[in-house]
């Protein structure tokens, strides 16, 4: 209709009219344009307030799992250290039992992983720049560059030794009775009590202890334990660090901290 009108204007010679259909054409053009950018720049925006978003509730959930981690390490070392140092004790078959307990519990393997699912996203989707934060995007690089390094890929030779010498029947007991692991992916060695029927540990206790081998694995499983706890701890810190950026640059967690 607008091109008809245009062609009559022509033929009319009436240079005023073109010069307004002209002026209506590139307005027109001009709005579209506008009203794409601006439709463009918000969806950027509502994107990038996402990933914020989802950045935070992942991190969150990842400090929640490396605090629990460090105090199922904390556990262990106590568990192994008591182990160490029980050949001071005089052996009871309920000091007996304590002892082969700790073995046992001191030679669980606890990994250190950490959710990355938004990250991975962020990445593969080439829009790391929608964050408006180069801070940030270090912050993001460094932490999961170092959690990359924190997974336990070989398990302990100390696992596997003890495994052979412990009868299977209480190792059993205490997969049942003295480990659990809740559905948020939590560990919890746990002072079980002794079965029921038990038969004398003292021996048992006897032949670990003369063990060197068995102690010196020990040692170096503990080792690993505190290592894996040091390493918690420095993810939790970057992670508190990318929450505050976080948190400064989303409104709606800014209001949250007013209040």
């Amino acid at each position: 209709m607008l091109l008809r009108r245009v062609i009559q204007h022509v033929r009319n010679q009436n240079w005023f009219a073109i010069f307004i259909d002209f002026l209506i054409v590139v307005l027109g053009v001009f709005i579209g344009i506008q009203v794409s950018n601006w439709n463009e720049h918000l969806n950027e925006k509502q994107r990038a307030d996402n990933y914020r978003n989802r950045l935070f509730q992942e991190m969150t959930i990842n400090q929640s799992t490396l605090t629990t981690r460090q105090e199922s390490f904390a556990k262990q070392i106590e568990y192994g250290l008591y182990a160490l140092e029980s050949s001071e004790e005089p052996i009871t078959q309920d000091i007996a039992w304590k002892i082969v307990r700790a073995y046992f519990q001191a030679s669980h393997v606890f990994t250190i992983s950490v959710k990355r699912g938004t990250y991975d996203e962020i990445i593969n989707s080439g829009d790391l720049a929608l964050l408006n934060n180069q801070e940030l995007v270090n912050a993001l690089g460094d932490f999961y560059s170092f959690s990359g390094f924190s997974t336990i890929d070989i398990i302990p030779d100390y696992r596997e030794n003890i495994r052979r010498i412990i009868p299977y029947q209480l190792q059993r007991y205490f997969h049942l009775n003295c480990y659990k692991v809740s559905a948020s992916d939590t560990h919890h060695l746990l002072d079980c009590p002794p079965p029921h029927e038990v038969s004398d540990l003292t021996e048992l206790v006897t032949n670990l202890q003369a063990n060197s081998d068995i102690k010196l694995d020990l040692q170096y499983m503990l080792s690993n334990a505190g290592v894996s706890i040091d390493i918690a701890k420095v993810l939790n810190k970057k992670i508190d660090t990318m929450l505050m950026m976080i948190s400064n640059d989303t409104p709606s967690y800014r209001k949250k901290r007013c209040f």
